[in-house]
């Protein structure tokens, strides 16, 4: 089971005809290892005005992201998940994730960051040895 991860985000921009505010809370943000990808779910609960997920990946240093792709907001107590194949050939053994939550008005807070660990099994890393010798 999956331990509820609360994570509040709460934005308040200063329209003319007043305040808005939004909201979003995250219930859980996660990451795993797969033979060809790494797995990133998360799931939701409130999402008030939020209009995207932006997801970015830093290799070795948990300060230099860069964006990897945009998964749109569906509404409220939703699940979502992005496949990263781009680390499918693993440029570092060790990976940081976080998500950029952006609302309709451009506003954005980000999650935590978590980390992943990049392994290529065996038998995958022999098989391609074996296929590099008779070409």
């Amino acid at each position: 089971m999956k331990k509820p991860l609360k994570i509040t985000s709460t934005a308040c921009l200063l329209l003319l005809s007043g305040l808005l505010w939004a909201a979003t809370e995250l219930q859980y943000f996660t990451a795993k290892n797969e033979s060809d990808a790494i797995l990133l779910e998360w799931k939701t609960g409130i999402e008030d005005n939020l209009n995207r997920f932006e997801l970015e990946r830093s290799a070795s240093e948990p300060n230099n992201f860069i964006h990897i792709g945009t998964v749109t907001a569906i509404g409220s107590n939703s699940y979502y998940y992005f496949r990263d194949e781009s680390a499918a050939s693993p440029t570092s053994p060790i990976y940081f994730y976080r998500l950029k939550l952006v609302d309709n008005n451009g506003g954005h807070v980000y999650s935590q960051t978590i980390t992943v660990a990049r392994v290529i099994s065996s038998v995958r890393d022999t098989w391609g040895s074996i296929k590099a010798i008779f070409r």
